[in-house]
Formats: structure tokens, C-alpha cells, sequence
């Protein structure tokens, strides 16, 4: 297990960026967070990770990605990591205020690993970054990083 939990925050409403930076300071979560407003970017930094000069330590143990996003939509986001045989097996979280079962359903398929409704009260928002962190780096058991050994 690696002693700190990066998180990648893929989310391009700054009231929500704001709102989990601030669950995941007051749930005394330790955490490293690297923050991108839209899915183009988003891909961008990933495919970036795959290059052996590459810092190992940018790659994210948890990805939370809202679906509506500017340009490219965290459908094709999650669609685009999870066809990827190095990126598939970072957990993905899908964070959104979707409730319709076309789009629950719809992120199931395309492989995302869980589906959470963005929680209504802040409250709820610091006992959810506690709850992932708990499971995502201290129960759940991961490969060590999605680049292969050379």
C-alpha cells in the first residue's frame, strides 16, 4: 500500500471541486488530489503516465469522474480508460447528480467500478471520501501500478 491516497478529480463545477477538497481535508483523509475540469485533459494526463520517463508517482490510486463534462463526456472518459489494458485496472468512481437508470446502467457497461449519486449535504460528502479512501486504499488489494515492469 502507498502511504499517501492521490486521487485524480475529474470535475469541471469548481463549487464541487471546492466541496470535496474540503470533505477530504475535514475527514482528515491524507491524500495527495490532482484536480482537471474536463475529459480531453483528463485522458491527456493518463495516456501521459504510460511513457517510461514518466513520474510513477503522478498515477492516481482513484479516479472520481463526474459525467458531465465539457467536450469530451465522462462516458467517453471511463469508455476510453477502461478499453486501455494499462489504465482499466485504476479504480474509477463515478460521481455525478444522474439518477436515471440509463446512466447507472450505461457506466456499468462501459466498466466503471462504482456509481454514486453526489451526495445533497456536505456531511454526506465528508463520510463519502472517508468511506473510499477506506475501501479503495486500505481493504480493497490493487496491483501496484498500471505501467508494466520493463
Amino acid at each position: 500500500m502507498r502511504p499517501d491516497f492521490h486521487i485524480l478529480l475529474v470535475e469541471d463545477s469548481r463549487a464541487d471541486v471546492m466541496i470535496i477538497e474540503r470533505a477530504l481535508h475535514d475527514g482528515n483523509v491524507p491524500h495527495r488530489l490532482t484536480v482537471i475540469h474536463d475529459g480531453r485533459k483528463a485522458l491527456d494526463y493518463l495516456v501521459r503516465l504510460q511513457d517510461p520517463k514518466a513520474d510513477i508517482e503522478l498515477e492516481p490510486d482513484l479516479i472520481l469522474l463526474d459525467l458531465n463534462l465539457p467536450g469530451i463526456d465522462g462516458y467517453q472518459v471511463l469508455t476510453q480508460i477502461k478499453n486501455d489494458p494499462l489504465l482499466r485496472i485504476i479504480p474509477v468512481v463515478v460521481l455525478t447528480t444522474s439518477l436515471r437508470d440509463e446512466d447507472v446502467f450505461q457506466t456499468y457497461q462501459a466498466g466503471a467500478n462504482t456509481y454514486i449519486q453526489k451526495p445533497s449535504e456536505y456531511p454526506r460528502y465528508r463520510d463519502l471520501v472517508v468511506t473510499l479512501r477506506q475501501y479503495w486504499h486500505e481493504t480493497a488489494v490493487r496491483p501496484p501500478r498500471t505501467r508494466p515492469p520493463h
